[in-house]
């Protein structure tokens, strides 16, 4: 099971025999902590592993943060009325010390009004650390940090992963929703975020820089943008979740994409490649075969592993038919199912869709 926690790291439980245990250091996750919002799994750069991809909050916000330089959230109840407060706080290099971020002390003292006698003006504020605005009773208080912002993709390098941050165009705006889906039907994984948040704070413009993202895979993990006057996506709204589905059955990708307070978009692919259309039958139970992995087999080495999700990111779920591209060439179809067993099944030139019974 991997989690997108909200003020903490890409989590992974271990399932053995039915226990979970938090795998996550072990993995190499654990230091990079952000307020992730959107996870899913694919064999991105095409190596038979599956790497993770999550997405956060991106770069184009006023707060940075770094392994070196975190962000820090510091909470208690610092004014002793029975409820919990946070403050935000950074390492300040002009003074040497960790600082509150919040610019305006007025805003700090209508939440927490004993800090009015602590620093008495705008002044004193501006030159004061977090331990002088708060006092003793920040030795109370528990600590949250943040690392990254970037949305990023998490390598499988075989016993843990790697962290690469997606391209620039990609952190223009938060992301909830991040598919792994071949659009254009070349054999190698893309990927689509959803963007924007509208409801901040009053003090803090809408983000809304984004338009729905397709990044198009060119191997070994990297992507490029794809323009909205490429690719045809353009969504200004608040995004949030979104779904693939073949919902016309030319062997393309078709997308969905839904908005907070609009209308759900679809979008029909039309230049697409078409690639193999592949129904997988798990039986009483599971009958779309969830948690099921495909390969497609060439002469001369195995295409990228695709993963069958019950749930595809942010509050959404794909359809289950599998779209395999590059299907060129392509001599069968490996199939590996819930619990381990496996089938091949050989394909004929020219084949566009199969039905695999387990």
């Amino acid at each position: 099971m991997i989690l997108a926690l909200d003020l903490g790291p890409v989590t992974v439980l271990r399932n053995t025999d039915g226990r979970f245990s938090d795998a996550t250091e072990s993995m190499g996750l654990a230091s990079h902590l952000s307020q992730w919002n959107g996870v899913t799994t694919g064999d991105v750069d095409g190596d038979g592993n599956l790497d993770i991809v999550a997405t956060s909050w991106g770069r184009n916000t006023k707060f940075r943060a770094s392994v070196t330089r975190p962000l820090l959230l510091y909470y208690s109840d610092f004014d002793r009325n029975g409820t919990l407060d946070v403050l935000q706080a950074q390492f300040d290099d002009l003074l040497g010390e960790v600082a509150p971020l919040e610019e305006n002390r007025s805003v700090l003292v209508d939440a927490l009004p004993y800090i009015g006698r602590r620093v008495p003006s705008s002044r004193a504020y501006a030159d004061a650390s977090l331990s002088e605005v708060v006092g003793e009773r920040l030795a109370e208080a528990d600590v949250l940090s943040i690392t990254t912002y970037d949305h990023a993709v998490f390598l499988n390098r075989g016993d843990v992963f790697e962290p690469v941050s997606l391209p620039p165009a990609a952190q223009l705006a938060p992301s909830f929703y991040v598919g792994v889906v071949d659009f254009d039907g070349d054999g190698t994984e893309d990927l689509f975020l959803t963007q924007n948040f509208f409801p901040t704070a009053i003090t803090t413009p809408r983000y809304d820089a984004g338009r729905g993202l397709w990044l198009r895979g060119v191997g070994n993990g990297e992507f490029e943008r794809v323009p909205g006057s490429t690719s045809g996506i353009e969504v200004y709204g608040d995004q949030r979740g979104a779904a693939f589905s073949d919902f016309d059955g030319d062997g393309r990708v078709d997308l969905a994409i839904s908005q907070n307070g609009r209308e759900t978009k679809l979008y029909r692919n039309e230049r697409g490649e078409p690639g193999l259309r592949v129904r997988l039958q798990g039986g009483p139970g599971n009958p779309h075969a969830i948690g099921a992995a495909i390969h497609l087999i060439y002469e001369d080495r195995w295409g990228p592993l695709r993963e069958v999700h019950g749930g595809s990111g942010y509050w959404s779920l794909d359809g289950p038919l599998q779209v395999m591209g590059g299907v060129e060439g392509a001599i069968a179809v490996w199939v590996r199912w819930p619990g381990g067993e496996t089938t091949q099944l050989p394909l004929e030139p020219g084949q566009r869709e199969v039905t695999i019974e387990r």
